[in-house]
């Protein structure tokens, strides 16, 4: 380029000189400015980053088209769209000193432009956040989180109301794609909350099934969790691992339940003084009635807080049960002058508890007690306070002791080494009467027991 001050110097000079010299002049003139024009240097564009100078191109429109291409890139690599990230700059620049440095300004773009995307930040109380890419996908995020404490084809069960007690807001921004996480993820860590770690220091006293129940844990989680225990073994200033799961939001759920439930029986009972007070019949079975249950509960996380009866109908009336109850005591009269008031209740009659055979059949005959054996000279006790009917020899029995207990029972005690009452004896339960022998027809020592009713000997086992 000539400039114009070589113009005016030339114009100048060509007024004083010859033809020649004129056209001489002109060409070092021209000559001399193509030199200037290298001096002063070419045009470039200098490309910068936010400012920083990544290098000097020829063609801006080559620049414009590789960021748009790795733009490109960026959206098909995350799947979704992107917005570039800083300020590409590229003013016109004219310097001795710059060169073409093409493939170095495009790998310096490469490598410095970072990209993001529109998102939606949901944040939780303020201070968990999670990012998705939309709003259909944080209502996804939500719906997600209300399900997962809803059970499908639960008869008898409508759903008043669902909702996340927490306060969740959210907000729109330009995000980090690799940040943008899937809606099922953000559910599941929303509903399944996050495990904390924390640190036990043991203490004086302490076990490892006292500190499991106390942190909520089994035995056998609190020693996968810290590998480093050997047996049961814990020393004052250990420090134990503990998973503790960290709840992240808080889901009620409000429903209706229909239920079915029995309305217990009521027992009427009457006295009756011709009965035992021992004694007790059922007249009338009882029935359970039923009855329909309308409940309204609140369960928050899956668990029950609270619950509220709205309604109730009878199905059907229980039927009442009727109960006689004796009242008598019993009563021995021993020559219309002394009263003992027997218990009703029988107590074992021997210091041996070993039953060697029982009542019923035997053999090809009938065993009409229970032998209890024990050494010669075991006590025998009163089964119950009476008085002493019998006390002597009675062929196979051997020495034999038979007390009247009045209402019609009876206990017979029979093989005896000694007897340690006469009849016309006033006994009391559990007095030593006698002691066991092998009198009579015995294979053994043994206590030969006998209850009779009305004179009729019974299973004895049936009143213990």
């Amino acid at each position: 380029m000539i400039l114009k001050r070589d113009v005016d110097l030339s114009r100048r000079l060509i007024g004083s000189l010859k033809p020649m010299a004129v056209l001489m002049l002109v060409v070092l003139l021209i000559a001399g400015a193509f030199s200037l024009h290298d001096y002063l240097g070419s045009f470039y564009y200098q490309v910068c980053l936010d400012g920083q100078v990544l290098g000097a191109i020829k063609d801006p429109v080559e620049v414009k088209d590789y960021v748009l291409q790795l733009r490109d890139e960026a959206e098909e690599y995350y799947g979704m769209e992107v917005v570039q990230m800083g300020i590409i700059s590229a003013p016109q620049v004219r310097d001795v000193s710059l060169t073409e440095e093409s493939e170095n300004v495009m790998a310096l773009l490469k490598d410095k432009l970072t990209y993001k995307t529109e998102a939606c930040d949901i944040q939780i109380n303020g201070s968990t956040n999670f990012l998705v890419k939309s709003d259909e996908e944080y209502e996804k995020v939500i719906r997600l989180v209300k399900e997962s404490y809803l059970q499908d084809g639960d008869e008898g069960k409508t759903l008043v109301d669902v909702f996340i007690e927490d306060d969740i807001t959210v907000d729109y921004v330009l995000a980090d794609p690799t940040r943008i996480l899937e809606p099922e993820d953000v559910a599941t860590v929303l509903v399944e909350g996050r495990n904390r770690r924390q640190v036990y220091l043991v203490s004086r006293g302490d076990t490892l099934s006292q500190i499991a129940q106390r942190h909520s844990l089994k035995t056998s989680e609190l020693r996968e969790i810290n590998p480093q225990l050997n047996g049961d073994s814990l020393q004052i200033g250990d420090e134990l691992n503990l998973s503790v799961v960290e709840t992240l939001v808080n889901v009620i759920v409000v429903e209706e339940v229909v239920k079915e439930e029995r309305i217990p029986f009521k027992t009427n009972t009457t006295n009756s003084s011709t009965m035992l007070y021992t004694q007790s019949k059922v007249t009338t079975e009882g029935e359970n009635g039923l009855k329909e249950v309308t409940y309204k509960i609140t369960s928050k996380n899956g668990v029950e807080i609270e619950k509220e009866i709205l309604k109730e109908e009878v199905i059907k009336q229980p039927v009442t049960q009727e109960v006689v109850k004796g009242t008598a005591r019993p009563v021995v009269v021993n020559n219309n002058t002394v009263k003992v008031n027997a218990t009703g209740r029988f107590a074992w009659p021997s210091a041996s508890r070993r039953i060697t055979s029982y009542f019923g059949a035997r053999g090809s005959g009938w065993h009409s007690g229970i032998d209890i054996a024990g050494p010669v000279g075991t006590a025998i006790y009163a089964a119950d306070n009476g008085v002493v009917t019998f006390s002597g020899y009675s062929g196979a029995y051997g020495r034999t002791l038979i007390i009247n207990h009045g209402n019609g029972f009876s206990t017979l005690y029979a093989h005896n080494s000694s007897n340690l009452v006469g009849v016309g004896a006033t006994v009391t339960k559990g007095q030593t009467i006698a002691t066991t022998g092998a009198t009579g027809n015995a294979t053994g020592p043994h206590v030969h027991f006998e209850i009779r009713v009305n004179g009729t000997a019974v299973n004895p086992l049936g009143y213990y």
